[in-house]
């Protein structure tokens, strides 16, 4: 405790939190001083030092007042450099503060039995500070002093107050407030949000809080301190768990309006609009590039234009429109792809589509070079080595996609597709047939009397050999294919059904086994007919046995592989972690080919 020696004889009853100017207005006009400034004069108190917690000054005054000059500093803004004050455990910039404009508890005010009763509480300085932590209510804005030089006599300033009722707050939207008292009293934690200077966190909090309580178009000129309230507690409910909540948070707003030509200030502006023009302080680069960063990356904007003071080093995401114009593609063919991709869908209204959301860069670049590769129908053909009717009548039935698939729409082939389908073709090719009477296919299916499209069918799905000259160049004109055995096939082909006998010679397992498959739902059954003996049997899917032979291999065919024994590739497999089907006793061992590659 820090005292003088002569302490005036009439004095006031320090209040705790007190700043020194509410004490020493009090003190003043307890002993007949009509204005603080009057009475700093009077007494050797430089008051512009006072107002500003000057040390000695503080010393000076506790000891006219017979009070602790440590409780009086600790309560007290103190200026420790230009722009900044010390109040409490913190270092506070000056633009966190409303000190020009004090405000006063109703309550206490209400209350009071005299005037000098009333004391002005140091953290009530603080804009983010908007009630009496004793009464539980909202501070009310005291009356405009005549000088500037009594702003902070609160005596003289309530010569002229008029008493308002109390406005109690609601304990949940003070949650930001309590934090912002701990942070004064204990200092500041080690969080992220504790990490940002004292006015970057109460600021963005709170205008970030306005975005989320009161939209994008409101007014922070028009809210109540009731609103600040709980404003400022939404805000720090996000940003106290760090910053990818809230990049969350942005993210959600984003996507709770749908995808037009409105962009980023549309969504956020009433906080970016306040974040603009905080360009001048560098204390809020953090929360700045963030969220620049993400405008970026999840808005449709042009390398080089300037967000928040930055240019855009990249293109990140497209529209429809930004992306036709970038990359001079067609926009016909670029929604169509984007809506198979689950990009976009068809509007509910007119014509046209509309994206679900923002393309990345990388997904339309890929796009673009996709559609740069089709191939019309004639090219398509040719690339195939048939004629144009012959690929119309392998399209029908899907044997070969078309990269656009829409009834109306103009085919267009990716070479992928036609290769794919010729890949699956050479798959089933050997060299040349030493004996017995073979066929291109197309003649095979007219000797038949069968539409090709369904003699291709049929051979890829029953994995029908086919013998070509060269097997891994052959194109569709050079596969040839046994009479016999088509017509042994065709004779047992159920329209995509085969039988368990056949399924298990397609997969190189036992009937057992596939009984098996069946039981367990590995694959699909059908029900079927037989025409000799009238009696209805269990078949096999053919769709189904041709995507499980996709995703599943056999022990041996591991080891055919390996070059190991079956026995001791079972080993291998289940010693790394490979877990067969369990199918029961007597069964071939069967792995997911994604547990084994």
């Amino acid at each position: 405790m820090v005292m003088t020696r002569y302490a005036l004889p009439l004095r006031v009853e320090f209040r705790p939190g007190e700043s020194a100017t509410s004490f020493a207005s009090r003190l003043a006009r307890r002993n007949g001083a009509p204005r603080l400034i009057t009475f700093c004069s009077d007494v050797g108190i430089d008051y512009f030092n006072l107002v500003n917690g000057g040390p000695e000054d503080i010393a000076r005054l506790a000891g006219l007042g017979a009070t602790s000059a440590d409780d009086l500093q600790c309560a007290t803004p103190q200026l420790v450099e230009p722009g900044y004050f010390r109040l409490g455990q913190v270092r506070i910039k000056f633009t966190a503060f409303t000190r020009t404009a004090p405000r006063g508890c109703p309550h206490c005010l209400q209350v009071a039995r005299n005037p000098l009763d009333v004391a002005q509480l140091g953290i009530w300085q603080l804009a983010s500070i908007r009630t009496c932590d004793r009464h539980g209510c909202y501070l009310v804005p005291l009356p405009k002093p005549a000088s500037n030089k009594d702003t902070f006599d609160i005596p003289h300033l309530l010569d002229s107050y008029a008493a308002v009722e109390p406005v109690p707050a609601d304990p949940k939207d003070l949650v930001f407030e309590h934090d912002l008292r701990r942070r004064i009293d204990q200092g500041a934690g080690t969080s992220w949000l504790d990490r940002l200077p004292f006015h970057v966190a109460a600021q963005t909090c709170e205008n970030f809080g306005v975005l989320l309580t009161r939209g994008p178009e409101a007014n922070r000129d028009d809210l109540s301190p009731a609103q600040w309230a709980k404003a400022g507690s939404a805000g720090y409910a996000v940003l106290r768990q760090g910053p990818e909540a809230f990049r969350q948070k942005l993210k959600d707003i984003q996507d709770a309006h749908p995808i037009d030509n409105t962009l980023y200030r549309t969504r956020y502006r009433v906080f970016f609009e306040w974040l603009r023009y905080r360009d001048d302080d560098p204390a809020f680069d953090p929360i700045r590039d963030l969220v620049r960063d993400f405008i970026f990356r999840n808005f449709p904007i042009s390398e080089g234009t300037t967000v928040l003071g930055k240019p855009c080093p990249e293109q990140f995401v497209h529209s429809l429109s930004t992306a036709r114009s970038t990359y001079g593609v067609s926009g016909w063919k670029l929604a169509r792809r984007l809506a198979a991709l689950g990009l976009a869908e068809r509007k509910t209204v007119g014509k046209g589509f509309v994206l679900k959301a923002y393309v990345p860069s990388e997904v339309v670049s890929g796009i673009v070079t996709e559609l740069d590769a089709l191939l019309n129908a004639g090219e398509a053909a040719q690339h195939l080595g048939i004629e144009r009717f012959m690929l119309e009548k392998l399209t029908r039935p899907g044997l070969i996609d078309k990269f656009f698939d829409e009834r109306n729409s103009s085919p267009l082939y990716h070479p992928r597709a036609l290769d794919g389908f010729t890949a699956r073709l050479r798959k089933l090719a050997k060299g040349p047939h030493p004996g017995g009477e073979t066929l291109d296919i197309a003649s095979a299916a007219h000797r038949l009397r069968i539409p090709t499209e369904r003699l291709v069918d049929i051979i890829l799905r029953n994995r029908i050999p086919l013998r070509a000259e060269d097997p891994q160049t052959a194109r569709f004109g050079g596969f040839r294919v046994s009479l016999a055995v088509l017509r042994e096939t065709i004779a047992s082909d159920h329209e995509g059904a085969v039988r368990p006998s056949r399924a298990a010679e397609i997969l190189g397992i036992t009937i057992r086994t596939v009984r098996a498959l069946l039981d367990q739902g590995h694959l699909e059954a059908r029900m079927v007919r037989e025409m000799q003996s009238g009696r209805e049997r269990r078949y096999v899917c053919a769709r189904a046995l041709e995507r499980f032979a996709q995703t599943h291999i056999t022990v041996v065919a591991l080891a055919a592989k390996s070059g190991r024994l079956p026995g001791a590739e079972a080993i291998v497999q289940t010693d790394r972690g490979a877990r067969a089907l369990e199918l029961g006793t007597r069964t071939n061992m069967i792995f997911r080919r994604a547990d084994v590659s």
